[in-house]
């Protein structure tokens, strides 16, 4: 029966970085000895993000009911953008579970993280004390970020004891991203200043970007100018010339997280604040030749593994979104989906929709698309419906839960704890539903993982649009084949729906019956009632014609002129229609809502078809028939 496991949730992006990586498998390593399932709620996104995108990848934090966990731990990083700081804060406001924060300060949570302050302070001395050096550029990271200006401010302090001049020419907003890096080599080689000694980055990122940046200016690192990092990223250990960082114990803080909420915090009411050491290590970007120089720490057996996996997954996305190009609707997304996974074999993954997905994207039409809001769009069905349950080697079926659960199994006994990481399938922001991966194995500090969840839902969103399309064009083709007073088809109509029943009646050698169908009186009823009524008399008359079976399609010929016609296996199925309408023509006649008298006169056959029947031979034969009865009704009247 297994026993209930206690639940931590996480908020947090880019578990495609090496130091979110670290920091996650600390979290796994303390929960799955403490009998806790970790669920990971991970999206992509950064300073350079478009707003739109941004609320599509940021809304997997409305999936869960956040309450039902025993803690949750927010990442720093998750609130590096104004609109996703004031999202997060407002979905923890109303908790009644414990929140830890790793890396920023938030109001009433429990807070671990590392001294920012101290620790950039000592890198930025050994630039400037132990180098000697004056014009040093800092590049900042994302504006009102606690660590980015407590590493900035330690910049400032350590130029100002040393009286050397804050210029702000040599200081660039970065944004812990390519991009800042990219603006900062920008900025300095446009300044008027003197060429800088070094440059000292906020992040890893930035100083790998700068250094590569550099290079391919033609300067020498460390020789031209120095460079440092933070965050001692194992692509920084890699990097020619290594990179001088500063190096988090990020396992340490993710561990530190879960023991906060599922010890520290259950045995007191106080808040909670550990601050863990970082260490500075220096290697060849600053040029000080030192002993220990940081050196990875996986062996050269495990980078080939990585590089292996690295290029399978390089492979399998190629084939599916070949896969994916070639597919027409959402099932042969789910057949790709399938091949993708079954060549990947994760752990278990499961792939949740909307429960009104299909109908919402597929079958409700282009303006009621169009006007969705975006609360509509972003909003998670009330029960998500699982379409691919991958577990042990095989596919499975699964119920749907309540979404709210994010997945049900969570809150179940288990025999042991997993790790859980839940990733958007979204759009821009069109929300689908969201991919579970249990036990990690594909999208934990993986670069091409963003790039698979965005093919995803960029191949989702096209047969989205392949849908519209094709609503619209049958939309224009009902609208070209009707006519507009009655609702009845129309020549164009009649010409196109005569050459399916042909078909049909050649292919099954049944026989088609035709109707010619003329209103009497109708000019007498234009000019006694008015042509709003006569118009009346045109709209019931073809509603009627159409109401008594579906076997038959109705046609405006002309003003008041229409063909019914179907196929049939003997006149007898004609004589029963006919029969049905008369008796119903009766009974309008005799309703009080009726002004005028229905009234119209018939002319039909049952054709044998061949290659060579004609239609306008048949309308000659019906019509001929019809004026002959109504001479017949014109003469009893006399």
């Amino acid at each position: 029966m297994g026993k209930k496991l206690k639940n931590l949730a996480v908020l947090m992006t880019a578990i495609d970085s090496d130091s979110q990586a670290k920091m996650l498998e600390g979290m796994q390593n303390y929960c799955l000895s403490h009998d806790c399932n970790l669920s990971v709620f991970v999206w992509f996104t950064g300073a350079f993000e478009k707003d739109k995108h941004n609320l599509g990848e940021l809304n997997i934090a409305n999936l869960p009911d956040l309450n039902l966990f025993d803690g949750v731990i927010v990442v720093a990083n998750a609130l590096h953008m104004e609109v996703n700081r004031r999202m997060i804060l407002d979905l923890l406001k109303d908790l009644t579970c414990p929140v830890v924060s790793i890396g920023a300060r938030l109001d009433n949570c429990h807070y671990i993280g590392t001294d920012n302050y101290n620790s950039m302070r000592k890198m930025v001395e050994h630039f400037v004390v132990d180098h000697g050096l004056k014009r040093i550029h800092f590049v900042k990271g994302i504006k009102d970020n606690p660590d980015a200006e407590a590493r900035y401010q330690a910049y400032v302090d350590v130029l100002t004891e040393n009286n050397i001049p804050l210029e702000k020419e040599r200081v660039t907003q970065g944004d812990f991203y390519i991009t800042g890096g990219e603006l900062a080599v920008n900025e300095i080689l446009s300044s008027s200043l003197e060429f800088p000694q070094a440059v000292i980055c906020s992040n890893d990122v930035m100083a790998l970007t700068v250094c590569d940046s550099l290079m391919e200016k033609g300067y020498r690192i460390p020789e031209d100018i120095m460079v440092s990092g933070y965050d001692m990223t194992v692509e920084g250990i890699n990097h020619t010339p290594s990179l001088t960082s500063i190096s988090s114990d990020f396992a340490g803080l993710g561990e530190g997280a879960c023991r906060i909420l599922l010890e520290m915090a259950e045995s007191t009411d106080e808040y909670i604040e550990l601050l863990l050491d970082d260490i500075i290590i220096y290697n060849e970007s600053c040029g000080t030749n030192c002993n220990h120089s940081h050196k990875p720490s996986h062996s050269e057996s495990a980078k080939h593994i990585n590089e292996s996996f690295t290029r399978k997954l390089t492979h399998h996305m190629i084939q599916i979104e070949k896969n994916l190009m070639e597919g027409e609707n959402y099932q042969d997304w789910v057949n790709a989906l399938k091949t993708f996974v079954v060549s990947m074999n994760p752990t278990e993954f499961y792939c949740c929709i909307n429960e009104d997905f299909e109908e919402k994207n597929f079958h409700t039409g282009p303006i009621l698309q169009e006007s969705m809001t975006l609360e509509e769009r972003l909003a998670y069905s009330k029960n998500a419906l699982v379409s691919v349950v991958y577990k042990d080697e095989e596919f499975f079926e699964k119920p749907s839960f309540e979404s709210k659960y994010a997945f049900d199994e969570l809150f179940e006994p288990a025999d042991k704890a997993s790790i859980y990481i839940f990733s958007p399938i979204n759009y821009i922001d069109r929300n689908f539903g969201y991919f579970v991966f249990v036990n990690r194995d594909l999208p934990v500090h993986n670069l091409l993982y963003l790039s698979w969840l965005i093919n995803m839902g960029d191949s989702i969103e096209n047969l989205r649009k392949q849908a519209l399309l094709k609503m619209a064009i049958d939309e224009l083709n009902e609208m070209y084949i009707k006519d507009s007073l009655t609702g009845s088809f129309n020549r164009f109509g009649l010409h196109k729906y005569y050459a399916e029943m042909k078909d049909s009646c050649l292919k099954t050698r049944k026989n088609l019956m035709i109707s010619f169908i003329d209103l009497d009186y109708l000019k007498q009823i234009n000019d006694k009632f008015g042509h709003e009524e006569g118009d009346k008399i045109i709209k019931a008359t073809a509603h009627l014609l159409d109401s008594v079976s579906n076997q038959y399609k109705v046609f405006r010929y002309g003003g008041d002129e229409f063909l019914v016609m179907g196929i049939v296996d003997s006149e007898d199925e004609a004589i029963l229609y006919w029969n049905t309408v008369s008796t119903m023509r009766n009974s309008y006649n005799k309703s009080h809502f009726a002004k005028a008298e229905m009234s119209f006169s018939i002319g039909y056959q049952v054709f044998q078809i061949t290659p060579r029947t004609q239609l306008e031979d048949c309308i000659k034969i019906t019509d001929k028939m019809m004026y002959e009865n109504k001479q017949k009704k014109k003469a009893a009247r006399q």
